[in-house]
């Protein structure tokens, strides 16, 4: 799969996480990178977890999208995420999350992105969630 170069795409992603407060915040940490396929990662920790537990809804959406957003951004440059749809499949209990986006579709208008959500608890992985996403190219426009 064709993409930025792949230093200047990382950098891209490395800044997203670093400039942003929230992502900094939730301990949001990149896990693999390649054009068109990303991972990211963070611990599950008891201030994300609602009250049966497990991971807070909020918590998967977020990474769904974020994942999706960079899957993108590392074919296009900069991105805006125009909507996801989530479905739930298991509760996400462990102590990591981690999410996998892969860019199904690279266009100049649009990115379709194809996103799954883990939890990791004592070695095993349970798949959470997975997201289809439509992601919008915005170039420097931001």
């Amino acid at each position: 799969m064709t993409g930025l170069d792949s230093p200047g795409a990382r950098l891209l992603i490395e800044r997203g996480l670093e400039g942003s407060a929230y992502t900094r915040w939730i301990g949001t940490r990149l896990r693999s990178f390649a054009a068109g396929t990303v991972e990211i990662e963070l611990d599950l920790r008891p201030d994300l977890t609602q009250h049966h537990g497990q991971a807070h809804g909020a918590v998967i959406g977020y990474l769904a999208d974020t994942v999706s957003a960079w899957a993108a951004a590392s074919m296009v440059g900069d991105v805006v995420t125009s909507e996801y749809k989530l479905n739930f499949l298991a509760p996400a209990r462990g102590e990591l999350l981690w999410a996998r986006g892969e860019v199904l579709r690279a266009g100049k208008r649009q990115v379709v992105v194809r996103s799954d959500v883990y939890a990791q608890a004592s070695g095993q992985e349970t798949h959470v969630a997975t997201a289809l996403a439509t992601i919008t190219p915005i170039g420097d426009r931001a």
